[in-house]
């Protein structure tokens, strides 16, 4: 009898750990996306992206034709805001050249380059303003990830 309530209690304990969610929003994108891959966002992407004073979660999706880049904007795991990018179409601006995908934080500190016109819609740069930067295991020109402060949402711009 003792025996099985240690067995029991063993068994309890393995499936409460196994029930435990350690990434509830990768788990949530998981299940709103289920063909992207999010399995590559540890260790966590902070990023202070609509400058706050909070920072917010950024992850990557991976499919087999988008990349997702999505920002928890809160931390319910209902209130986010995303971008969708084309895998691998060589004739789309909005498409990365290969088929995987890596988000850094950018800082916005610096003025764009000259040779950017018109200036993206929104975009601010600032010290303390930060983007990502989205780079593929080719020689792409990476998207640059901002937050869009006149529309108040998620925006991007590349060369």
């Amino acid at each position: 009898m003792a025996f099985s309530i240690r067995l029991f209690l063993i068994f309890f304990s393995i499936m409460t750990l196994m029930a435990c969610d350690s990434d509830p929003q990768a788990t949530a994108l998981s299940e709103r996306w289920p063909r992207h891959d999010w399995s590559q966002n540890q260790p966590a992407i902070m990023v202070d992206i609509n400058n706050d004073g909070i920072k917010e979660r950024a992850l990557i999706g991976i499919g087999e034709r988008t990349i997702l880049v999505s920002v928890y904007l809160k931390d319910n795991v209902n209130h986010l805001d995303f971008v969708e990018i084309f895998v691998n179409k060589s004739n789309q601006q909005n498409s990365i050249c290969g088929t995987r995908g890596k988000l850094a934080i950018e800082s916005q500190k610096f003025s764009l380059a000259n040779n950017l016109d018109p200036v993206p819609i929104g975009y601010k740069h600032c010290p303390e303003c930060e983007g990502l930067r989205l780079t593929d295991e080719q020689d792409c020109d990476p998207f640059h990830i901002y937050w869009d402060h006149e529309n108040q949402m998620l925006s991007w711009w590349r060369y």
